[in-house]
């Protein structure tokens, strides 16, 4: 990982722990607990990525957490709220890491016979 994809990394990750703590919906309390669990599975999916070496997970963290926003979206009604703008500059900037590391955006499909077959 290079100095600057970190940097970018870092960014994701304090605004996604910022996106946690932030309001979701201003007038429907517990409205946000769906779109957080998507929240922490986006950042577990990047830890354990970047832990393994799985470029593929990382990549899978981008529809996660944009989910993540279409689920706060859906339960708590339109409008940008802080927890969502949390989040869709968190998924930016885990966008931001993954070009300046040269690593593809989106997961891709699989291609080939899977080596227990070949």
């Amino acid at each position: 990982m290079s100095g600057r994809s970190a940097g970018w990394l870092s960014a994701a990750g304090a605004c996604a722990l910022a996106a946690l703590g932030l309001p979701w919906a201003p007038l429907l309390p517990g409205s946000a607990s769906p779109a957080r669990v998507f929240v922490v599975l986006a950042v577990g999916l990047v830890a354990f990525g970047l832990r393994t070496g799985r470029d593929r997970l990382l990549s899978l963290a981008v529809p996660v957490g944009l989910t993540g926003v279409l689920v706060g979206v859906l339960v708590g009604g339109p409008g940008p709220t802080p927890g969502r703008v949390a989040l869709v500059v968190a998924v930016g900037c885990l966008v931001a890491a993954l070009r300046a590391d040269r690593r593809p955006v989106l997961p891709r499909r699989r291609t080939g016979v899977p080596a227990a077959l070949s």
